[in-house]
């Protein structure tokens, strides 16, 4: 019944009754058919205005095959604030809903949904998350669920999931999924599941998840194979995606988590996961023998996938960390030739590929490493072995490795090294330089080497001038490392360094002499000009004599002179010649 005039404000009256018993219908082309349909449904107004239209449905119920559904619902205000009061006690097929009824779903759906759920609330409060304004009451159970959705790229399988409705909020008691070899289980609250369902919202909640096997490739498209020519032949990888309808907290713990070639066990931490975000939380690994903590984001909202994470490696094996991890063989390649533990603060920043792996020319950050190594592995890639050929007086095996601590600098597929120090007995080592992601190298090792490693000819001269100081002589060796990791090229500076010294030892030697004559000098000037009149003019003679010989020696005449033993050399002339040899010896008047 319809009656009365519709105008600007206001509606005719009406009165619509729908009514069924056992009813049914099927569809030729479709397998199935719904059958036991009972329908008892008002749509009313009596006042003439719209707000006032409301839809009693005081039984909806329907069959397929032996699933039962019934269902009623209460609807007010429906052109404003919507009032909704349902009831539904039932178990619907989900898989059967496109066998019944030609709808084309968005999602491949399969599963049983039993229900028996009351809720009442108005939609500004769903709009609103005014949960207080929303009373709900029931419970809801899936099993041998299956979806596939553009969000996930493989299929989500849930095996049985519980949801108990309480007033304003929805308890998670169960959760069993899996997509490929990733298995979940989770409890946790929904606090908007009605907003997710009926207004497009986000779906939020708090949630604690375990896994005994995470393999993040399961979330990531498969490469395709040629198999005409049994070749492998990749597409480009779809990227994956953070779902944007989750806005959650989660309380992760997996047993073993997979990521390209890597495996991470007893993984635990907590994920943020909001605006195609997520954020790590205290993640924490095992992994080479060894512990690994994580903190940042993951953002997928861009068209490029960037990320900005902190690192924190401790007790890694270097030989396996180095093998199995690109991103510590891109940031220090020489450091996997060693063995033994490293310790290293990782703090970056960049953009992903499609599987998450970082684009490491788009890499910027600053490490921190300390290497517990005990020895050198066998040096594969030849830079330890030219070193060894062009610098004999150390046998690198042998370095003290230590504590060795260096931090590291990086951006645009560079790494700079800042210096740091090795020993070798006592040679001390101060290592610099800067190497690229395309394995490119550019260092130098400069050796404070003691005078005695450089060869007979030093150490001859070392035992003529008899000097502990000299013993104890360093002088700096520099090897400059250059061209590629895998093709070094090693050039010294040892011959001009041992020159060098050559020329610095012949100096001293020298000054020693020179002081020498000093002394023998001074010795005579206090017996001769002093007035030691007990001595014979013979003595002094001797004296003159000597200096004379010291002076031959310091200039390196190797001619004798002869000894003047005439009696007209008086003490005067004897005063007159060595004040003539000093002024001339030490820099005074010229002799005359």
């Amino acid at each position: 019944m319809v009656k009365g005039q519709l105008t600007e404000t206001t509606i005719p009256t009406f009165n619509v009754s729908i009514t069924s018993n056992d009813a049914s219908f099927k569809y030729p082309d479709l397998p199935k058919a719904v059958e036991h349909i009972s329908i008892n449904t008002i749509i009313k107004n009596t006042t003439g205005n719209a707000d006032d239209t409301y839809v009693d449905i005081n039984t909806l119920d329907f069959q397929i095959d032996q699933d039962v559904f019934k269902a009623s619902a209460h609807l007010k205000n429906l052109t404003g604030n919507m009032l909704v009061d349902t009831d539904i006690d039932g178990v619907l097929n989900l898989a059967k809903i496109s066998q019944v009824y030609p709808v084309e779903l968005d999602q491949k759906l399969s599963g049983i949904l039993k229900a028996k759920v009351n809720t009442a609330f108005d939609m500004e409060a769903i709009e609103s998350n005014a949960y207080e304004r929303i009373k709900s009451s029931g419970s809801v159970n899936l099993s041998g669920f299956e979806m596939t959705s553009e969000d996930f790229v493989k299929p989500i399988q849930i095996s049985q999931a519980n949801l108990t409705f309480n007033p304003g909020t929805v308890s998670l008691n169960t959760l069993k999924a899996k997509t490929g070899e990733t298995d979940l289980n989770a409890t946790g609250t929904i606090n908007n599941l009605l907003g997710f369902v009926f207004s497009d919202q986000t779906l939020k909640g708090n949630f604690d998840l375990n896994s005994y096997l995470f393999k993040v490739n399961d979330f990531m498209s498969e490469s395709e194979q040629d198999t005409e020519t049994s070749t492998k032949t990749t597409t480009p990888t779809e990227a994956i995606k953070i779902p944007a309808f989750l806005d959650c907290t989660i309380n992760a713990k997996a047993n073993m988590v997979v990521y390209d070639n890597l495996n991470l066990e007893d993984v635990t931490g907590t994920l943020i996961i909001k605006d195609e975000q997520v954020t790590l939380q205290n993640v924490s690994s095992s992994i080479f023998n060894g512990k690994l903590g994580l903190s940042g984001n993951v953002s997928t909202k861009s068209e490029t996938t960037s990320f900005n994470m902190a690192i924190d490696a401790n007790n890694f094996d270097i030989a396996q960390s180095f093998k199995d991890l690109e991103l510590l063989r891109s940031l220090a390649p020489i450091a996997q030739i060693f063995k033994g533990k490293l310790n290293t603060n990782i703090a970056m920043a960049g953009d992903l590929n499609n599987d998450f792996t970082p684009k490491l020319n788009s890499l910027t950050g600053e490490a921190l490493a300390e290497l517990l190594a005990t020895s050198i592995n066998n040096d594969e890639n030849g830079i330890i072995s030219k070193l060894d050929n062009s610098v004999d007086f150390m046998n690198f095996e042998d370095i003290n490795l230590n504590d060795l601590k260096t931090k590291l600098e990086f951006t645009n597929g560079k790494v700079s090294v800042a210096p740091f120090d090795l020993k070798y007995k006592d040679i001390d080592i101060t290592v610099t330089g800067a190497h690229g992601f395309d394995k490119s190298i550019d260092y130098s090792a400069v050796f404070s080497v003691p005078a005695k490693y450089l060869g007979s000819d030093i150490n001859r001269l070392i035992g003529k001038i008899d000097d502990p100081k000299v013993d104890n002589m360093s002088i700096p060796v520099t090897a400059n490392i250059t061209g590629s990791y895998t093709s070094p090229s090693v050039k010294t500076d040892l011959t001009s360094a041992a020159k060098d010294l050559s020329n610095q030892l012949l100096e001293i030697q020298k000054e020693k002499l020179l002081n020498q004559g000093k002394d023998e000098i001074n010795n005579l000037i206090g017996d001769v000009i002093g007035g030691n009149k007990t001595k014979s003019d013979s003595l002094k003679q001797d004296q003159s004599n000597h200096v004379q010989d010291v002076l031959n020696g310091i200039v390196g005449s190797k001619e004798n002179t002869a000894t003047d033993d005439s009696t007209s050399n008086k003490a005067n002339d004897s005063k007159k010649v060595i004040k003539n040899v000093l002024d001339g010896f030490l820099g005074g008047k010229k002799k005359e």
